[in-house]
């Protein structure tokens, strides 16, 4: 939404930054550390009342492991509700909203922080340290990669961009079309 105040730049000169994504990135990248900072302690505290502590393995479990991780018993989890919350509401406040991009990654940071929220929720509500199985957890990042090429590969707004090869600090593709590679990057 901040992106849109570089059209007041006749008026006044300065708002021309707001149309640099370098400007924006450093601020979102602020502001999201800022309402974590605001926000931490009583997401923290409404954690701990809510008693949702991980659940540690016994020492039958785990044998020495145990020794090591004992001191984190009670220590609350969840806290991604508080980084994905912060990460969201900086990148929606500074990101381009015409950029079906940003929308992508928002989707993946939010489908991917409910898979864990999922998780962390199954330990705490059965007290052990065991939620969501590894093997379902991979199929729904699966899932996720599958989605998220069928919006690359299908989209015709994007489908060039996403069918080239594009490397850090050069301004144009290296390869145009990788054709059937274009799975593998």
């Amino acid at each position: 939404m901040m992106f849109y105040l570089h059209r007041l730049t006749e008026e006044f000169r300065g708002f021309n930054v707001f149309y640099y994504v370098t400007f924006r990135a450093v601020l979102a990248a602020i502001s999201a550390f800022a309402i974590s900072l605001l926000f931490g302690n009583y997401v923290i505290r409404k954690l701990i009342s809510l008693k949702v502590g991980q659940p540690i393995r016994t020492a039958a479990e785990v044998r020495h492991l145990a020794e090591l991780h004992g001191g984190k018993q009670g220590t609350p989890t969840m806290g991604g509700v508080l980084i994905i919350g912060s990460v969201v509401v900086a990148s929606v406040a500074w990101a381009r909203p015409d950029n079906p991009f940003v929308w992508l990654v928002i989707f993946c940071m939010v489908y991917l922080g409910i898979l864990g929220f999922v998780d962390d929720y199954l330990k705490v509500t059965r007290k052990r340290s065991d939620g969501i199985s590894g093997r379902l957890k991979l199929v729904f990042q699966i899932a996720l990669a599958g989605i998220v090429t069928a919006f690359f590969l299908l989209n015709p707004l994007i489908e060039v961009q996403a069918r080239s090869l594009y490397l850090p600090f050069y301004k144009l593709p290296v390869i145009v079309n990788m054709g059937i590679f274009t799975f593998f990057f």
